[in-house]
């Protein structure tokens, strides 16, 4: 009885088997002896039920964006005419 994450394996090394049609494909999912469940996520291409039925934790991207070095020189093209403002009105 092999799992899904050792079928996935297989499917990764064995090119013939990762793009066999779909009938062959269920007859080594079959073969297998994984849960039906699994096998229906596998045929269904759904890597998001998969990851929930194998207990796999969300992926979550945290990122922080630079700002444009023109957003920057827009900021300091505006304080300095605020200044230029400022002086004027003194």
């Amino acid at each position: 009885m092999m799992d899904a994450i050792d079928f996935l394996e297989q499917l990764g090394r064995n090119a013939r088997l990762r793009h066999a049609p779909t009938p062959e494909l269920e007859q080594a999912l079959a073969a297998s002896g994984i849960e039906p469940s699994l096998r229906a996520a596998l045929l269904a291409d759904d890597a998001l039920r998969l990851g929930e039925l194998l207990g796999a934790q969300p992926n979550i991207c945290c990122l922080i964006e630079k700002p444009d070095q023109e957003d920057d020189e827009e900021e300091e093209e505006e304080e300095s005419e605020d200044d230029e403002e400022a002086v004027r009105l003194r």
